[in-house]
């Protein structure tokens, strides 16, 4: 793996000519059909100035040949250990071999020709701030599945459905196609590998946003993503995301929150379970991983305790959340 500069160069901070090396990390667990539909994707850019890191979670089934065809790619193939400790060590590899920036793009995701080099241009111009697009549903590619937003007691429920005029600052960002300086990276030490699955990405922006990362809603039209919503976790039934779901939102709200909005999340959570019991009838999910999946929730990881100063402001939620 060989990381060539793109022909776009940025002036940092020390104004210093610095090139931009940008590896994008795509995550993936057995779902070959939709992976290689993105990397298809990607070997079509206008732009050439990248190198994917296909992030392989210990998928159950072999890589298709196509994948080795490709020169652009390097597939790592990992022990399953869930999508934060994948992206971290993709990420750690990228970094080994002279990466800049990091662009994390779920497998199930679609976007058009010009998707990298219009990244690359956004990323010279704003080279220091963590950077995610508009995120439309793959089925419904008019209908925004989620935008960003500000930090607020709904952020473990809702999900931010805006559509904004221009390029706006937030604090919540999506993990499906996110831009991440190496710096950046660096400095909150990536993901936090306790979520496993699921708001990993809201805490890593959260505690970007504490050391004084910016972080931007760049929109863009050669900037959209469509996603095929949840192909991957969807497979087995509700429940197994549901489980995660449940363990990784208790987690989040103990990290993130404190006093009054601290008890109000967990009673928000309790009921927005009850609402799942009902919503997915007739599945009846495992007691016992369900239990599990709350005792999870509720355990204390390492990183618990070195993010305490890291809580959000509690601040009234933007319009256009909706859940």
């Amino acid at each position: 793996m060989t990381l060539e500069p793109s022909v776009i160069t940025h002036r940092s901070r020390s104004e210093d000519m610095t090139a931009i090396r940008l590896v994008i990390i795509v995550p993936t667990y057995g779902n070959w059909t939709d992976c290689m539909e993105c990397l298809e994707l990607l070997s079509r850019q206008n732009e050439p100035g990248f190198h994917v890191i296909l992030a392989d979670d210990g998928a159950p089934t072999s890589a298709p040949t196509r994948v080795s065809e490709l020169p652009f790619v390097t597939h790592l193939r990992l022990a399953h250990r869930g999508f934060a400790a994948t992206c971290n060590a993709a990420a750690e590899l990228a970094i080994s071999k002279g990466a800049t920036h990091l662009l994390l793009l779920n497998d199930d995701t679609t976007f058009g020709d010009s998707f990298i080099g219009t990244w690359l241009r956004k990323i010279q111009e704003t080279p220091d701030a963590i950077l995610g697009p508009i995120i439309y549903y793959h089925d419904r590619p008019q209908e925004v599945w989620f935008s960003g937003g500000a930090g607020s007691i709904l952020v473990p429920f809702v999900r931010f459905r805006r559509q904004p005029e221009g390029q706006m600052p937030v604090d919540i960002l999506t993990g499906c196609a996110l831009v991440v300086p190496v710096s950046a990276w660096k400095d909150v030490g990536g993901f936090d590998e306790s979520y496993v699955t699921y708001y990993e990405d809201f805490d890593l922006l959260l505690r970007a946003r504490s050391k004084g990362i910016p972080a931007y809603l760049v929109v863009e039209p050669e900037l959209a993503v469509q996603h095929k919503v949840a192909r991957t976790a969807g497979r087995d039934g509700p429940w197994p995301r549901e489980y995660r779901l449940l363990s990784s939102r208790l987690r989040f709200i103990r990290k993130t929150y404190t006093g009054w909005s601290k008890g109000t999340c967990l009673a928000l959570a309790g009921a927005q379970l009850l609402f799942n019991l009902v919503l997915h009838l007739p599945a009846i999910p495992s007691l016992s991983r369900l239990w599990q999946a709350i005792v999870d929730g509720f355990q204390s990881s390492q990183r618990d305790t070195s993010d305490r100063g890291r809580r959000i402001s509690v601040r009234s939620h933007p319009p256009g959340v909706s859940q």
